[in-house]
């Protein structure tokens, strides 16, 4: 019998920053403290899948950059840096730079890459660990099978960039403030805070704008959703991400549009953001 044909797979080089696996995301474990996981930017990541012909939650490369990999034989691949899909040859390697205006990048392979799953999931879980294990150089990430032809695209559509205006919804836990503390917080610049990660984003308001509780006390642990905001003590707010804790015991001053929590995730360190109530014409 006459060898066995591998499959074609991409081999880590130089893991990079925050380098990740990604699909969908898991669903329905939030009870059991299993945050969904999933891309930062959703609809980023969707786009590069379904540019080379992916479901749009085929399992990727998520990656804050200095990502480097190796085609082991001739594949397509599209990158959200390089906004095109791209034949790499055999051997041929690929770089993926530290994003310039946004926080994160994907890679996806053509068939997506073939991953086990944890909990119908191959997503790595930044807070838990829960999924594949950490990347490291030497991986090798076999490509699954290619079901149908590409999309016709010469290039993918530009990423929209991170806006200054981001919509929110009330939060359950108004009473634990002054009144009108909804209404200041929107009208607060926040600047968003280094270090940057899949579990939350830290924003500080500028001088003199920030909002009070009434109750500086913890609250008993409650449940977290995808975009809850946490008011802390020290005046920061806390934008609950992809791999957000399930539990907190701060309290929610607002939950952000489930649209809008991928674009203030790509928000780079440094840059401001407002936040506008559902359903308001102006500012709140």
């Amino acid at each position: 019998m006459g060898e066995m044909t591998r499959s074609a797979a991409l081999v880590i080089e130089d893991a990079g920053w925050l380098t990740t696996l990604q699909d969908r995301g898991r669903r329905g474990y939030a009870v059991l403290g299993v945050p969904g996981g999933g891309p930062v930017d959703p609809t980023l990541a969707g786009s590069v899948n379904r540019s080379i012909g992916n479901d749009h939650g085929a399992v990727l490369l998520e990656t804050a950059g200095g990502l480097v990999v190796r085609a082991e034989s001739e594949m397509t691949v599209a990158c959200s840096a390089h906004l095109a899909p791209m034949v790499l040859r055999a051997g041929q390697r690929l770089r993926v730079e530290h994003p310039k205006d946004r926080n994160f990048e994907y890679l996806a392979v053509a068939g997506g890459l073939r991953v086990d799953t944890v909990l119908g999931s191959s997503s790595h879980d930044t807070l838990s660990g829960i999924g594949p294990a950490r990347l490291e150089p030497g991986v090798r990430l076999e490509a699954g099978r290619i079901l149908g032809p590409f999309i016709s695209v010469d290039h993918l559509p530009g990423p929209a960039r991170p806006t200054d205006t981001v919509h929110i919804w009330p939060g359950p836990h108004l009473g634990m403030f002054p009144p009108g503390t909804f209404e200041r917080f929107c009208t607060a610049s926040w600047q968003v805070q280094a270090p940057v990660n899949r579990i939350a984003t830290r924003l500080c308001a500028e001088a003199h704008q920030g909002v009070e509780r009434l109750d500086p006390t913890e609250l008993e642990s409650i449940g977290l959703v995808l975009g809850a905001v946490q008011l802390h003590p020290d005046g920061a707010a806390m934008m609950m991400s992809a791999d957000h804790p399930t539990t907190g015991g701060y309290p929610v001053i607002g939950i952000v549009e489930h649209a809008d929590v991928g674009m203030v995730a790509q928000i780079r360190p440094g840059e401001s953001v407002r936040f506008v109530a559902v359903g308001a014409e102006r500012n709140c």
